[in-house]
């Protein structure tokens, strides 16, 4: 067994460490293989933020605007004067983000071994439909005849919009290579929107029942005063 001095050793270290500097292959590699490691991939963190994107804005911020559009409106369940401005806000700044969202999501389509077929399609006609209902706002009827027609499509092609985008999520979630932590943080986000709209929806049911039972009273009182003068 052979031992070597300090000071070979000591020359032995310098070499290394000079060759090191000196040599530009071993920075980059070294360089290359922390970036290429798991979580730390451009792809992956493009993935990332394409995710992340899509269900704050699609998933979150789209269907917090039509609550507002529906439970904030009128006087039932409560009334709010600046509804519009708030789903407004919430709708255009959801459909940006979602747009810039799935613009990553075409860019890795390039980088993507798998091909996801539905994921792709629901999420062209989440993308087409949104940007068409984005549009119709600027070309909503004034006159009253029309606009009642206007408000129908409004709704209904709001809440086809919605299943699509629901649907996409979790077509999405399923594409990622750790979904299960996705989903239970996307049906999070669902549960709690689901649990405000349906208390919304109770309040809107039961403020709407008393309403009319009292307007039901007043009718009646009403009938029964013009009876007695008469």
């Amino acid at each position: 067994m052979a031992y070597s001095t300090p000071t070979e050793a000591t020359a032995e270290q310098q070499a290394n460490s000079t060759s090191g500097l000196h040599n530009p292959d071993a920075k980059v590699t070294s360089a290359s293989k922390i970036w290429k490691s798991p979580g730390l991939g451009y792809t992956t963190i493009l993935r990332h933020v394409h995710g992340v994107l899509n269900m704050i804005g699609w998933g979150t911020l789209i269907p917090i605007g039509i609550m507002i559009a529906r439970y904030f409106r009128e006087e039932f369940p409560m009334g709010c004067d600046q509804w519009y401005s708030a789903h407004a806000v919430c709708q255009t700044c959801g459909y940006i983000m979602g747009t810039v969202g799935w613009g990553f999501g075409v860019s890795l389509l390039k980088s993507s071994k798998r091909s996801h077929l539905p994921f792709l399609v629901i999420g062209l006609f989440v993308i087409l439909l949104t940007t068409i209902q984005m549009f119709a706002i600027c070309v909503q009827a004034k006159k009253e005849s029309g606009r009642r027609r206007w408000e129908i499509y409004h709704h209904v092609m709001g809440y086809v919009i919605m299943a699509l985008i629901i649907a996409d999520i979790f077509e999405g979630i399923n594409a990622q290579r750790h979904p299960k932590k996705w989903r239970w943080g996307y049906v999070g986000i669902l549960s709690a929107l689901t649990l405000v709209a349906a208390a919304l929806e109770l309040h809107r049911c039961i403020k709407l029942k008393l309403f009319k039972q009292a307007m039901k009273l007043n009718a009646n009182m009403h009938s029964d005063h013009t009876t007695t003068t008469t």
